[in-house]
């Protein structure tokens, strides 16, 4: 939940957690949230300091979760919070906070937490200088989701108009699709093993900005060819304003030299058709947070993404679970930020069971969020499943659901959905399809 919450504001996302298997229990998470850099607070427990190291009861060495950091909380004070808050923002990672028993019964010590803040001060005139220095013919600019930084909310939307202003084709990683809408006239959309790989090797010049370049945007056949014609930006901003003067101070000439590819992929199968009736019936500015499996790939490859976290998923670490739990972290944090997005969960089925009781948590809070479990009976080509039915599971917690076998019955279902405001799920019954061959 901490994840799919941070992910939607760009702020911080907070779990607690209590010693031994609570803590253990944030393995994957935590590893989750490192590899797709989202900024996760995990405040762990701990036994009293003094059994620290003696084979107490659910006393264990926590450095397992300090994936990026962590902090052992040893004094009262209060600039372990400041600190690991500050890390945990900045360097968009999650974070460790363990504490002790006995440290929640002394009072912490009052200090100036402003002056452990410090977000993203830096000097671009350098980075500006490098890019006026190329001299490349067909010049592209790759975007991934480091250019938020720590902009607000608000602040990422208007990223878009910015963008949409070069002449210049820009291109996306998968985390940072909708920085640009994809429908503007310069921008190529995802690049990489899911996307356009072709306009990657027409470019003579790669202007990196956000984008760690992983073997997903830069497949392995051609990884060393392209890393060879990379300039590398690490913009450091502190506002939108200062986006907005860097880009207008930007020389280059018009150069939109790719014709835009409008060739997307085509659903063919029931399974993919049945995605593709969902996207087509669902805003085009909801927040649609995928688990693993088919339907995420079905998805990236359907949908237009025109605002930034139109898409949200495990996208580095591929985690089954991750689905209706962020989606909950999502609805959060668009009722705490005032986002005014619908927010949908697209899961297959196996997915969908690994943390199926967290549907307490959205009966008892009543969120409305959509909720579709994708049921091809299958984990992806792996094997068969046997399930269970998930609509009598849906009315044990008091959640609205219907059962769909026909494409043609979602528009209906989720027309009726966007004009209450309740949680609803909808199993759709599908047939298996096999994916399309990725570039690798």
């Amino acid at each position: 939940m901490a994840d799919g919450y941070a992910r939607i504001t760009n702020y911080i996302g907070v779990c607690l957690v209590t010693a031994g298997p609570g803590s253990t229990n944030l393995t994957t998470p935590i590893a989750n949230a490192y590899k797709d850099n989202s900024s996760v607070l995990a405040i762990t427990g701990r036994c009293q300091r003094k059994y620290i190291g003696k084979n107490y009861f659910q006393e264990i060495n926590m450095d397992f979760l300090n994936f990026y950091k962590g902090y052992f909380v040893d004094k009262a004070e209060i600039n372990y919070v400041a600190n690991a808050f500050n890390d945990c923002l900045t360097n968009k990672k999650p974070v460790q906070l363990n504490i002790p028993a006995d440290l929640y019964k002394e009072e912490a010590k009052d200090i100036n937490t402003n002056a452990y803040i410090d977000i993203n001060k830096g000097d671009n005139e350098d980075t500006l200088n490098d890019i006026k220095e190329i001299t490349a013919k067909k010049p592209l600019f790759l975007i991934g989701q480091g250019i938020f930084g720590t902009l607000s909310y608000k602040e990422m939307l208007k990223i878009s108009k910015i963008l949409q202003k070069i002449n210049c084709p820009i291109a996306t990683t998968f985390p940072a699709r909708g920085v640009i809408n994809e429908k503007a006239d310069n921008c190529i959309g995802l690049v990489g093993r899911r996307g356009d790989l072709k306009s990657l090797l027409e470019a003579d010049k790669i202007i990196n900005i956000g984008s760690s370049l992983s073997y997903n945007t830069y497949v392995e056949s051609v990884r060393e060819k392209l890393l060879s014609k990379t300039l590398n930006i690490n913009l450091k901003l502190k506002n939108i304003k200062e986006l907005k003067e860097f880009f207008e101070n930007l020389s280059i000439e018009n150069n939109n030299w790719i014709t835009k590819n409008n060739n997307k992929f085509s659903p063919s199968g029931d399974y993919s058709n049945k995605i593709n009736e969902i996207i087509e019936n669902i805003p085009e500015d909801a927040v649609i947070v995928t688990d693993a499996g088919k339907h995420t790939v079905f998805t990236c490859l359907l949908k237009n993404c025109i605002i930034p976290r139109n898409i949200i998923s495990s996208h580095s670490f591929g985690t089954m679970g991750f689905g209706l739990p962020a989606s909950i972290g999502v609805k959060f944090g668009t009722i705490d930020f005032n986002i005014d997005r619908e927010v949908v969960l697209i899961s297959g089925d196996g997915g969908f069971l690994m943390n199926i009781e967290e549907l307490q948590v959205v009966s008892e809070y009543d969120l409305k969020i959509l909720m579709i479990v994708m049921k091809n009976n299958n984990l992806a080509e792996f094997c068969r499943i046997k399930n269970p039915n998930f609509n009598k599971i849906a009315d044990a917690f008091g959640i609205d659901n219907c059962y769909i076998e026909k494409a043609d019955d979602i528009s209906s279902e989720i027309k009726n959905y966007l004009k209450k405001n309740k949680p609803l799920l909808i199993v759709v019954e599908t047939e298996n399809e096999s994916l399309p061959k990725p570039n690798v």
